[in-house]
């Protein structure tokens, strides 16, 4: 039987193109790793390397094995990650979404609906989401926009507009609204965690500066103490209020505006039914 931490050894001799280069990048001894490599030349009962003089290489059966290597590796992390996240499902509620705000909205349905789970939520990007819905690292997504694959249900649950935060004193203050050309080149104070919304407020402002906080709530001491316009949305002002002394206006560009929703795989959509009704009748 191979042993995982051969082909390990092997995947990493492959990337770095020596023994040498591999068995630093491995914290092994090079004579140990030499060794590795006998025992699994013997186990495939094949030569994996040229060895020439001063130098040794993998030849088309070790590329090969190295290829394949790679694929069963891959394999194992992922039935690591899918076991793992089987387990978790079991007690834990994990949605995985592509901005803060319908979470914030969500949550007290959530709460309500699924009792006796822990609600779990990540922030991340689109790709990273449809991955681990496949791999069942989240039992639901929510995404900006309805995906039309086969194997995979989108229901609505809700929108969101993006907002400018700006000083009384601010020249755009006295308006009933903004467009983002009438915000670009100025410098703005915003919160890492924002999802896809850091896209969009970068490719519509190009001649703006972001000054990025970690904290929320050390992001909203320094809009305090500073005229230096912030965002928030819809979402944001009816769940936390607005702050005092800021001047809330709408983005009225058609790239403020958001669509969101919750999607599941095909097969997990009949045990959520009660909950994707929910949706229904609140949303659509």
């Amino acid at each position: 039987m191979l042993e995982m931490y051969l082909l390990e050894q092997l995947a990493a001799v492959e990337a770095c193109g020596t023994l040498s280069a591999a068995s630093e990048k491995l914290h092994l001894t090079q004579p140990s790793l030499t060794r590795s490599m006998q025992k699994l030349e013997d186990l495939l009962g094949v030569k994996l390397f040229e060895r020439k003089k001063n130098r040794i290489y993998l030849n088309e059966n070790g590329k090969l094995a190295a290829e394949c290597a790679r694929r069963v590796l891959d394999e194992e992390q992922a039935m690591i990650r899918r076991v793992r996240a089987f387990d978790r499902s079991r007690r834990t509620l994990v949605i995985g979404t592509i901005a803060p705000g319908p979470i914030m909205e969500l949550s007290p349905l959530l709460s309500g609906h699924f009792s006796d789970l822990t609600l779990s939520t990540e922030v991340r990007d689109e790709e990273t989401l449809l991955r681990g819905l496949k791999e069942g690292v989240y039992q639901w997504i929510i995404l900006n926009h309805r995906m039309e694959e086969g194997d995979i249900r989108c229901h609505p649950c809700g929108s969101e507009r993006l907002y400018v935060s700006l000083s009384p004193n601010h020249a755009m203050a006295g308006g009933e609204n903004v467009r983002f050309a009438d915000m670009n080149g100025e410098s703005f104070l915003m919160v890492n965690e924002v999802g896809f919304w850091d896209a969009i407020v970068r490719a519509n402002m190009p001649d703006s500066r972001f000054l990025m906080q970690d904290d929320a709530s050390a992001l909203n001491e320094l809009i305090l103490s500073s005229t230096l316009p912030s965002f928030a949305t819809d979402v944001t002002l009816r769940v936390y209020d607005g702050l005092e002394d800021r001047v809330y206006l709408p983005i009225t560009d058609a790239a403020a505006l958001t669509h969101y929703y919750c999607c599941c795989n095909v097969n997990e959509e009949m045990k959520y039914l009660t909950w994707f009704q929910l949706l229904a009748r609140r949303y659509e």
